[in-house]
């Protein structure tokens, strides 16, 4: 219940750092795996609940179950690897605080950070394995503790969970230390000092941070347009005509305010009207501004014979002519491509894909002449990809922009999931970060992760059609953060530690001829 409030409305943070302690306490007895998984499912069906909001209901209920289920296996492996670490020489029945307790001050140190360290693996792993799904992560729900935060800019958001974890483990160990030495009254500070230390010196310097970072520059007026289409028109192609009116109406509302650039979210652009391309080349002429929005590219491919479909982002700049192109890299299961459709045809019945669409092989990144900015691009949920923003901002834009849309999951959670993870991209890639969204949190992050909603908003509600006017100050030639120039490193680090601590406790668990399994 714990673990699944601080994604929910309305969000308490604080009671993040208590998850890892209580999970240990309540999961960690015999049977420990199967407790840690019931936990985890616990926690994902309730933060995943909007899954269910899907228009596709068998498929929505399916997948809902089934992703709970195999991200559970995470927090799972956790609990059972780190009570393992913890007595492996103790017998499976003993509790959690005696065990703790009958360790020296060292070995509780030890066990701590090896704790965190497991945690961070096991976010890794999720974040990686099976096209990966970084979603949820525990460091992503402080984005408002902003001065915590910016450990990201070192070791990502991975490094924020460590914290977490590391404290929350250092407090269960006090509490085993005024059990094994209730008459020493200061004695289980001594647990606490070391993970404190680093809090507050880590908190002292984000301050710092933010503090330096530049407040000046030439700021790029962004026109972000949100028509708030129902997913269920997009998919069946409804309307199509009225959207495309409703779009263009808002553009010319918002084209008042004098901005410099004009994007319209994902799935902004109606497919199948009659002369579409003509009419928004003669609206972006007659505007004279550029314009990004998004389509699909089809491009015809030699080496295999046919021709390739891509979501994509398109630059169109101020005479109506197609400048950049971006394509989508990491495609959404079931969304955009069904695995082993041509071995299960009956997948396409539950989720009627259209077509399988192609993953793009590069970093997205448009560039404009008029303003002279480039900007890297990320689309749908790819800006819940550390690696995948981290590539685009390795071109140095001087802005990450994402084009999504939420309307698939109506008036939920998701939308606030997605933007509150989406803040640590532009913390860790130390470049604002622009969301036009068709449904949900269309705005701008700055490098601390502080989130506008806009100069001017027409939007009465997340979820409504409007448009926001934003500012950003583009730092393409910035330098660039820790996290930038070495990626994942703190994340590898912690699972080659972990692994290393696994492998000892297994050695002194069975020594070399003493108790051996057969």
């Amino acid at each position: 219940m714990l673990w699944a409030l601080p994604f929910l409305s309305p969000s308490v943070p604080a009671l993040a750092w208590l998850v890892p302690a209580l999970a240990v306490l309540s999961c960690g007895e015999s049977g420990s795996f199967f407790r840690g998984w019931l936990c985890g499912l616990f926690f994902h069906l309730s933060a995943l609940h909007w899954l269910l909001f899907m228009p596709v209901h068998m498929g929505a209920a399916v997948g809902w179950l089934c992703l709970s289920a195999y991200c559970a296996l995470y927090p799972a492996l956790w609990i059972l690897l780190t009570c393992r670490l913890l007595r492996p020489r103790r017998g499976a029945r003993e509790g959690i605080l005696p065990a703790l307790a009958s360790m020296g001050w060292a070995g509780r140190q030890v066990w701590a950070l090896g704790g965190a360290a497991m945690w961070t693996s096991s976010e890794m792993l999720q974040s990686r394995l099976l096209t990966g799904f970084p979603w949820n992560l525990l460091g992503s729900s402080q984005i408002e503790m902003l001065p915590l935060v910016q450990v990201a800019s070192l070791a990502g958001v991975h490094g924020v969970s460590f914290l977490m974890v590391w404290t929350s483990l250092s407090l269960l160990s006090a509490v085993a230390a005024i059990l094994a030495r209730p008459a020493l009254l200061l004695g289980w500070a001594r647990d606490i000092l070391p993970a404190g230390l680093c809090l507050v010196f880590l908190t002292v310097w984000g301050l710092d941070r933010i503090g330096r970072m530049p407040q000046g520059g030439n700021p790029l007026r962004i026109a972000l347009i949100q028509p708030s289409v129902d997913q269920r028109l997009i998919w069946e192609g409804l309307e199509k005509e009225q959207r495309l009116t409703d779009i263009l109406g808002l553009s010319r509302e918002a084209l008042a305010h004098g901005p410099d650039l004009l994007v319209w979210p994902e799935s902004g652009v109606p497919q199948g009207v009659k002369g579409i391309s003509k009419i928004i080349r003669d609206f972006v002429g007659e505007a004279g501004i550029p314009l990004v929005f998004n389509d699909t590219h089809v491009r015809q491919s030699e080496a295999e014979g046919r021709r390739k479909y891509y979501n994509a982002a398109f630059l169109m700049d101020s005479e109506g002519r197609i400048r950049g192109t971006a394509h989508k890299r990491r495609l959404v299961v079931f969304g955009e491509y069904i695995p082993f459709a041509g071995t299960f045809p009956f997948l396409r019945s539950l989720i009627p894909v259209a077509m399988d669409l192609d993953a793009g092989t590069v970093p997205g990144f448009l560039e404009m002449e008029h303003p002279p900015i480039a900007a890297g691009v990320l689309i749908c949920f790819e800006d819940a990809f550390p690696s995948l923003a981290r590539d685009a901002a390795r071109k140095r834009p001087g802005f990450l922009l994402n084009l999504t849309n939420a309307g698939w999951f109506g008036r939920s959670r998701a939308q606030w999931q997605q933007t509150r993870g989406a803040a640590f991209r532009a913390v860790e890639c130390g470049l604002p970060l622009v969301r036009c969204a068709n449904n949900g949190i269309t705005c701008s992050i700055d490098p601390a992760g502080r989130i506008d909603t806009g100069r001017v908003d027409t939007l009465p509600h997340p979820h409504g059609p409007g448009y926001r006017i934003v500012e950003v100050t583009p730092r393409g030639d910035a330098p660039p953060t820790p996290y930038l120039k070495w990626g994942d490193a703190f994340g590898w680090t912690c699972l080659f530690v972990s692994l290393s601590l696994l492998t000892g406790s297994m050695k002194r668990r069975h020594p070399e001829g003493i108790d051996a399994p057969a």
